[in-house]
């Protein structure tokens, strides 16, 4: 019986272990580049971006085109194959394939393609910015879950104590030894921490929801959501030895918002030379070849035949004159005939001057050069507010280093202040409203130093992050 107990709970212990889905940051950032609807979004940029290149490689092809109609005319016309009128229905077809190509534009069309090549580099780098950003903030929830994690274990312990010292007052009010007052005090003192616990425990669940909706993740997909804590022993304590400037030398060079900015001015540079392009001749080739088919196209059949017909008469003598008339019967040329006969090609090197167009080109220039203007204000913007967010994230990193070391030494002090307490009260010198200041003094300061730490840790994270390193615990 005590065997298939053992089995039992194995098999069960087994099944717990299963049901947990551990979910360490690496896997976290790894399905939100996958699912989350911004990172998706700003990809479908690259993917526009990637048509509007290849449009603009196409464009330095020759244009092909073919066509064919097929139709009938009424009333009075000249018949392009027969070149004579026509009046009754006539049937028609055209066939044509044509060819063009830019000999020179002003180079608008490499332009063209440079710009948007440039673009598409713009976005690639926009699509790696966003990520970052998803990972910082996905690195940020899961911290907050791991904190709210260590607050209820600190609230479970404050909860463990204070009932243990509320049976040990029982024992000491049931014998007569403690007023009641004495318990009642611990008593709501653990009602008031099994309060703090409940916050806590609810303070986890809603930092893992919301680290879930970071991840586009669902409830029922991971119902048994469990983030892995790593080892945060001498996190970042390295980093502070390197100055802001260190720090902000490296982000320019790797940061891909400032290397979108960077595709962005050179976007903007040949976008105005394209717009200039516009403003020279342009030379092109063209060609074609044809053919056709009318219903009045008409060809002799047989032998002609000769017919006698009266022309006039012999004066005088009354004689009637007759002439031969040679007659021929027709019929429509064939189609197949006709597609041969009529064949015809064409070549056109075509000129076009731009003289006055509504000063449309000169327009689209001066707006290129405001363009590019904008583009490089952006380009300094961008890096001015990366060195300002650099030298914040140092400071902040540096002042949460300061409150992480101060946190730790007040933890110490309070952990001997409430050893020495647990001492004095069981030797009854101090009473129990005493005893739990000190007590509540010291899981603040285990609160104070949770959060120091963590604060800490994500501040060391930012500065990871724009030394070009990978975010991971």
């Amino acid at each position: 019986m005590f065997r298939l107990f053992l089995i039992f709970l194995s098999c069960f212990t087994a099944s717990a272990l299963h049901a947990q889905d551990y979910w360490d940051l690496q896997r976290c950032i790894d399905y939100a580049f996958q699912n989350n609807i911004t990172v998706l979004q700003t990809k479908l940029g690259i993917d526009r971006a990637e048509i509007d290149r290849n449009q603009s490689r196409f464009n330095l092809l020759p244009d092909l085109n073919a066509g064919a109609n097929h139709g009938y005319n009424w009333g009075q016309r000249i018949d392009p194959f027969t070149n004579t009128f026509a009046s009754e229905r006539v049937r028609s077809n055209n066939f044509f394939v044509g060819a063009g190509l830019d000999l020179f534009n002003g180079f608008n069309k490499m332009n063209v393609v440079r710009q948007r090549e440039a673009d598409l580099e713009a976005g690639r780098y926009d699509y790696e910015t966003m990520q970052n950003d998803i990972a910082m903030q996905i690195a940020l929830a899961y911290l907050q879950v791991l904190l709210n994690e260590e607050n209820v274990v600190i609230s479970e312990n404050q909860v463990a104590i204070t009932k243990e010292q509320a049976e040990r007052m029982k024992r000491l009010v049931d014998g007569g030894a403690e007023p009641l007052g004495s318990y009642y005090d611990l008593v709501s003192q653990q009602a008031q921490e099994e309060l703090n616990l409940v916050n806590s425990q609810n303070a986890v669940t809603l930092s893992k929801l919301n680290l879930m909706q970071l991840l586009q993740l669902s409830q029922n997909d991971a119902p048994e959501f469990t983030v892995v804590k790593p080892d945060f022993d001498d996190v970042g304590m390295e980093l502070i030895s390197s100055t802001s400037d260190d720090i902000y030398r490296t982000a320019k060079s790797t940061l891909p918002q400032i290397r979108a900015a960077e595709s962005r001015r050179r976007s903007a540079e040949f976008a105005l030379d394209a717009s200039r392009g516009l403003l020279y001749p342009t030379i092109s080739v063209s060609g074609a070849v044809g053919t056709g088919y009318s219903g009045i196209n008409q060809e002799p059949v047989g032998e002609p035949s000769t017919v006698f017909q009266p022309i006039g008469v012999v004066a005088g003598t009354g004689e009637t004159v007759i002439t031969a008339v040679p007659v021929t019967d027709f019929r429509t040329k064939s189609f197949s005939d006709q597609m041969s006969d009529n064949f015809n090609q064409n070549v056109f090197i075509n000129l076009s001057v731009p003289i006055f167009n509504g000063a449309a080109a000169r327009s689209n220039t001066d707006r290129a050069k405001i363009a590019q203007i904008e583009a490089d204000l952006n380009y300094t913007d961008v890096s001015n507010r990366l060195r300002f967010d650099v030298e914040q994230a140092y400071a902040d990193a540096k002042a949460a280093l300061n409150s992480y070391m101060a946190a730790m030494k007040a933890v110490e002090a309070f952990e001997e202040s409430f050893k020495y307490a647990e001492i004095r009260y069981q030797q009854s010198v101090i009473n129990v409203v005493d005893y739990n200041n000190i007590k509540t003094q010291y899981a603040v300061a285990q609160s104070n130093l949770v959060n120091a730490k963590y604060d800490f840790v994500f501040r060391t994270k930012i500065l990871d992050f724009y030394l070009g390193k990978a975010i991971t615990f």
